[in-house]
């Protein structure tokens, strides 16, 4: 074996320097820029997200890869963020037409169309991300013939972003439902999340995500609730100055594929879509809560002041007690598809 000493290493070091730098640098050719190919199918993904790296972001992306080494270039991604093909109900309409191939909306937002889906917006129906996991894989085969019959369009794969946080500009902390009284607060224009507010005795305010900073820089709300990282990757840490964590329910986005395209596409395509899905959703589920941890601690870093409900008792109360009256906003036989969440959360085998 060779004797390696300092001055040996370092000009070993100098001389490889140039294949160093190359080696960081990116690859010039990967899903985005190999070449066209005849009777390529085009894959187009829309969604509203801007930030290049949130978890939404990251599971687009992993998603656009697979289907593009998995069909073997045959199916060329190209994805669209920031809105720039319409807002989350427009994208999944042009879904449901088979002008969209993919997009990935809010829960809250896919249950205009689908609803269905109403049944993941009920306040405290899970009460750990395991939880949560569990159900999406469970509860998708279920779900799925009703949503291509509302919708038109079919879940291939979940993304969760995290447990929704109050965010808000106060000289007190949130800390039990009396305290939403003096506040006014941004809720996402879905009925079961406005009711859960009301619940509480609340004051929520519809408003379109795309216009929430400018509400909170003018005092037209006070604050709302979403995960960290939207919360700062927003920047709404230069209008707010607190956030509460709790655990009424997760920020989910199902993959969401347009089923006139789905159904055009061979068995063997189909399964490529199928099999990305089902992978991405694995990889956003080890990727999020290690990034979820680095926001945290930008929101900490920027002086916003972190508080956590201890004993959620009285939340979950009043919140569970709108249940009965929302079924209908699942399905007219929503009662039937809440049973089911619940026979499966009966069989649950645990957090591990």
């Amino acid at each position: 074996m060779k004797n390696w000493t300092r001055s040996t290493w370092l000009a070993g070091a100098l001389a490889l320097g140039p294949v160093f730098a190359s080696a960081q640098e990116a690859n010039p050719i990967d899903w985005r820029s190999v070449p066209e190919m005849d009777n390529q199918i085009t894959m187009k993904i829309g969604h509203s997200v801007n930030m290049e790296w949130s978890s939404h972001t990251a599971t687009l992306k992993r998603f656009a890869e697979l289907v593009a080494i998995y069909s073997n270039n045959e199916i060329r991604p190209e994805i669209f963020p920031g809105a720039q093909l319409g807002g989350e109900r427009e994208m999944m309409q042009q879904a449901r037409q088979g002008a969209l191939q993919v997009t990935f909306p809010a829960t809250n937002n896919a249950a205009a169309l689908a609803p269905s889906l109403n049944v993941f917006i009920l306040p405290y129906l899970a009460t750990s991300t395991q939880q949560v996991n569990y159900l999406q894989d469970e509860l998708t085969e279920f779900l799925n013939p009703r949503v291509i019959e509302e919708a038109g369009v079919r879940i291939v794969g979940w993304e969760n972003a995290g447990w929704r946080a109050f965010f808000y500009k106060s000289d007190k902390p949130i800390e039990k439902p009396s305290d939403l009284a003096d506040l006014k607060m941004r809720v996402p224009p879905n009925p079961i999340m406005i009711a859960t507010y009301e619940a509480w005795g609340g004051n929520p305010t519809p408003i379109a995500w795309a216009e929430l900073y400018g509400a909170l820089q003018q005092g037209v709300v006070e604050g709302g609730d979403n995960p960290v990282t939207d919360v700062i990757g927003m920047k709404f840490n230069e209008v707010i100055n607190r956030m509460t964590t709790f655990h009424y329910t997760i920020l989910t986005h199902p993959i969401i594929v347009s089923e006139r395209w789905f159904q055009g596409l061979s068995e063997e395509h189909q399964a490529v879509i199928l099999r990305a899905g089902s992978e991405a959703t694995d990889y956003i589920r080890w990727w999020q809560p290690m990034d979820e941890q680095r926001w945290w601690q930008q929101a900490r870093d920027a002086g916003v002041e972190i508080t956590a409900i201890e004993d959620e008792t009285e939340w979950v109360e009043k919140a569970r007690a709108i249940w009965p009256d929302y079924y209908e906003a699942i399905g007219p036989d929503g009662d039937v598809v809440v049973a089911k969440v619940m026979e499966l959360l009966e069989a649950y085998p645990g957090d591990k």
